[in-house]
Parts: C-alpha cells; sequence; structure tokens
C-alpha cells in the first residue's frame, strides 16, 4: 500500500462529513459527474497525444512513455483535490446523505464517496493502456484491456477498498438486525451492551477468517509446483508454522502476469493465513534469496507487526476527535470546520505515527528474517546409513542470512529504481543493507570465517548497486561455497 492509495481512500471517506455547500440539490451529482467527465478526456488526451508523437517518429517510446508515467502521476495526486472539491464544494456527500437509499447504508455512501477519486485513478491506467495499445505493445481488444485494468486494480487500492467495504457493509448488517429485531431499543443501553460486543467480535472473527479466502480471489493464485512448495512447508514447519491442510498457513503461487516481484501473508489469525508467492519471485529468484524474502514475510508474523500497525492507527483517532472538541467547545472555529481541521491533524498524524512504526517494521523484519533462515535450515538429525554418504553440510549462519537478504532486497528492487529511495512505508535500500551488513560483520568478528570480505568492497556503501554481481541473482546457484547450491551439486550441501 502507497502513501497515494492510503490518502486517496482516507480523504474520500473523510469527506462523508462534509457540510452542504449552500442548497443541495441533483446538481451536486450532475456537477461532479461534468468535472470528472473533463478530467477523464484530458487525461486520454495526453495519452493520445503522446502516442501519435511515436508515431510521427517525434520521440522515442522509451522517451514518451517515461513522459507519460510523469503525466499520469501528476493526474493522479490531482485526483486528491478534485475529490475534496467534489464532495465540499458542490455538496455531493451531503446531497448522499439525504437520500432514502443511501442514508441508512454506509457501505452505499462509501461507495458513492470512493467514486470520484477511484475514477480518475482508473482513467489513468486506462490512458496509460490507451498509449501502449496504439503504439503496439498490448492488443487492441476489451477483454485484455478489462484483464489490464483488473490486474491494476487488485495490484493497487483493492488491498484496502475491499476491506473497508467489507467493515462498511458488516456496519450496516449490525443495524439492520438491531431495527429488525429490537425496533426502538437501543442495543447499546442496559442489558443488551453485552449483544454488541459479541456482535462485533463476531463480525471481527469472520473478517479475520474470510480474509485470506478474499485475497485469494482478489489476486488470483494458482497451486505451487508440488517440489516447491514441499520445500517452502519444510521452512515454514522448521520456523514453527503449522502447514496443516485446515489450521495451518497456507501457499499459493500469485499470478501478477510477470509485473510484480513479491510475496505477502494474509490473515491476521490461525486457521487461514495464506502466503502469496509472485510467479516473478518464483520463477526468477534463486532459492537463496527466495528463503529470505520468504522469512522476512514470516518475519512479520512472527513479531505481530500488522496488529501493531493497526494500533498505531489509535493515536490519530484521539488527535482528531480531542481536536475538533477543543477547537468548537473553546468558539475557535464553527463545527464544521472544527471538525476538518480535526480530521486534517487526524490523518497528519496516521501518516506520521503509522510511517515510523512501519519503517521500525521492516527494519525489524529483516533482522528476524535473518534469525529465521538459520532455523529454516538447520541441519536435521540423520539416522539410516544412506544419510550418513551424503556430502557434508554448510550450516547457515547469521551472516550468511544477512548477506543473501541483501542479495534479495538488492534483486527485488532492481527494476524499480523508486522502491529504492525511502518512502511512507519502508526505509531506504541503503538504510536496509547498511543494517543487515552490520549484522553480518558482528558476526565475522565474532570468529565466523564462512562470509568472504566482499562487504568491505565499498559497493554497498557508496550505492553502487546496478554494477553489483549481487543484482543479477547469480547467488544461489551453487558457483560460490556459502550461497544455497542446488540439489545434486557437488562438494557442500545446505540443509533446507
Amino acid at each position: 500500500m502507497t502513501l497515494y492509495f492510503f490518502l486517496l481512500v482516507i480523504v474520500s471517506l473523510m469527506c462523508g462529513s462534509a457540510p452542504a455547500a449552500g442548497e443541495i440539490s441533483p446538481r451536486s451529482v450532475l456537477a461532479t459527474i461534468t468535472m470528472l467527465i473533463g478530467w477523464v478526456v484530458l487525461i486520454h488526451i495526453a495519452g493520445r497525444w503522446m502516442a501519435h508523437q511515436v508515431k510521427r517518429g517525434e520521440l522515442h517510446f522509451v522517451e514518451a512513455a517515461d513522459y507519460l508515467r510523469t503525466q499520469m502521476e501528476i493526474f493522479r495526486w490531482f485526483a486528491l483535490p478534485i475529490t475534496i472539491m467534489c464532495h465540499y464544494g458542490f455538496s455531493l456527500a451531503a446531497y448522499i446523505r439525504i437520500q432514502p437509499v443511501l442514508e441508512s447504508s454506509m457501505f452505499l455512501q462509501a461507495c458513492v464517496l470512493l467514486w470520484p477519486g477511484l475514477t480518475l485513478l482508473a482513467s489513468t491506467w486506462s490512458a496509460e493502456y490507451y498509449f501502449a495499445a496504439s503504439v503496439g505493445t498490448q492488443p487492441r481488444t476489451f477483454r485484455s484491456y478489462s484483464a489490464a485494468m483488473g490486474r491494476m486494480m487488485r495490484a493497487g487500492p483493492a488491498w484496502l477498498v475491499v476491506p473497508t467495504l467489507l467493515f462498511m457493509g458488516l456496519g450496516d448488517i449490525f443495524e439492520m438486525v438491531q431495527t429488525n429485531w429490537f425496533g426502538s431499543a437501543s442495543l447499546l443501553s442496559g442489558e443488551s451492551s453485552w449483544m454488541v460486543w459479541a456482535v462485533i467480535g463476531l463480525g471481527g472473527c469472520l473478517v479475520a477468517l474470510l480474509l485470506p479466502y478474499l485475497v485469494r480471489w482478489m489476486a488470483k493464485t494458482q497451486p505451487l509446483h508440488p517440489e516447491i512448495e514441499k520445500e517452502i512447508q519444510t521452512w515454514l514447519q522448521r520456523c514453527g508454522m503449522s502447514t496443516h491442510r485446515f489450521w495451518g498457513m497456507h501457499v499459493a503461487r500469485w499470478d501478477t502476469g510477470g509485473r510484480m516481484l513479491n510475496a505477502m501473508v494474509a490473515g491476521l489469525i490461525r486457521p487461514g493465513r495464506l502466503l502469496l508467492i509472485s510467479d516473478r519471485l518464483i520463477d526468477e529468484l534463486p532459492r537463496g534469496q527466495r528463503l529470505m524474502v520468504l522469512m522476512h514475510e514470516l518475519a512479520h508474523v512472527k513479531r505481530w507487526h500488522v496488529p501493531l500497525r493497526m494500533a498505531a492507527m489509535m493515536p490519530a483517532w484521539f488527535v482528531s476527535s480531542c481536536a475538533s472538541k477543543w477547537l468548537i467547545e473553546y468558539g475557535m472555529m464553527s463545527e464544521p470546520v472544527g471538525a476538518v481541521v480535526g480530521g486534517l491533524l487526524g490523518l497528519v498524524t496516521t501518516v506520521m505515527v503509522l510511517g515510523g512504526i512501519s519503517h521500525f517494521c521492516e527494519l525489524d523484519a529483516d533482522a528476524t528474517a535473518c534469525r529465521l533462515a538459520v532455523r529454516a535450515c538447520q541441519r536435521q538429525d540423520r539416522h539410516s546409513p544412506e544419510d550418513a554418504d551424503e556430502a557434508p553440510e554448510v550450516e547457515m549462519t547469521l551472516a550468511m542470512a544477512a548477506e543473501l537478504m541483501a542479495d534479495a532486497l538488492v534483486r527485488v528492487t532492481a527494476d524499480h529504481p523508486a522502491s529504492r529511495k525511502m518512502s511512507w512505508l519502508h526505509p531506504s535500500l541503503a538504510t536496509r543493507v547498511g543494517r543487515l551488513r552490520r549484522i553480518a560483520n558482528r558476526e565475522q568478528s565474532g570468529g565466523s570465517d564462512l562470509v568472504h570480505g566482499d562487504w568491505e568492497h565499498g559497493d554497498w556503501e557508496h550505492g553502487d548497486w546496478e554494477h553489483s554481481d549481487r543484482v543479477h541473482g547469480d547467488r544461489g546457484h551453487g558457483d560460490r561455497t556459502h550461497p544455497l547450491p542446488d540439489p545434486g551439486s557437488e562438494g557442500h550441501t545446505l540443509a533446507i
């Protein structure tokens, strides 16, 4: 989840309490539609213009694609003020709150609130596809176009939008139960308060159980190759994770059309956790680097990083509610303006606190992944005579794991230089590799001679990523003694 997707969804939903700017009428909807049509047309004109220049030979395809990417990025950020303009300036949010069908449904109101921002976001993807189809790099068919739009939505805001709408839908169900079963009696009063917590707890458990299956549907998963699946399950079991068919963590191949090199764990509680591994990560990364990426995701589970990030949202709600209350009570601002200012302060607090916690979680996951990799590759006891004849094993060390983790980070970010810079939720590549380097140096100073001195050659220190052999993934294929050799290679083998 990028900062942009987070802001787009949060800002859109925060506009739900926007006051009316003048008379509320259907003209709010008409003005919003007119505004969106104008921007959608403008965005597609930009894509058509760039494609025209490529066809006439005025621009090289790569240059035109870079220009278009910059333009689309600008249009995406413009979606934030346009969304605010629609809900506040045109009073769209105030209009939907008084509609008979929408006023009693948080789910439907959230859909309308998200509509302007997501429309503009989808139009930028559409313009990019139109450009690619015009120059001949993508097929000009509606099926291919819709598939591309679906992939972009699943890889982007769907991870935040779908769970949010699911929670809104549960709120509507709760309200419906209260109205139909209890009439005018409030579940929040007296003896019925226990039922509120029961419904909230049941809804939370239901969401937690359904989330992996929802993610499996959004992510378009496929079964793993049996050998790879068995290998990954072995790593998980050695790290203390159950792989039981019903109660353990499931593993699936994540079909991204060759676009993503990533992995993630979906699900907060057992049962039902799902480990997604993208197609490129399975097909392109060596075993050693693949191991470290999976250990990094497993570290997030072991260290409870997802609940920690969820808890990081609490200060924002406190700041927002208290700031609004003080501003209104002390007469510094009117009620609508005070609510808006309080919401903005809460949003800023969320960005700052969640960003800091996320940076800590990523660095902690890198370090924990190294320790988990040592456990995942521990030598197993041998009892049979046949095992005694096998080649001696090279045991994984913390320094080896740190080096493989750095290799994996460089390889994963090789195709996207922007991801190597510090972002809202991730430290920079230089920071993460620097931490891993210190782990390896501490291990070496403790007497380990299994890690060679190429950490001291300076390519990590000076950021010369592109010229390092680590980028090309030649570690882990058996050409060096300590990275994970392939099964059957001569000499030493590493227990994995």
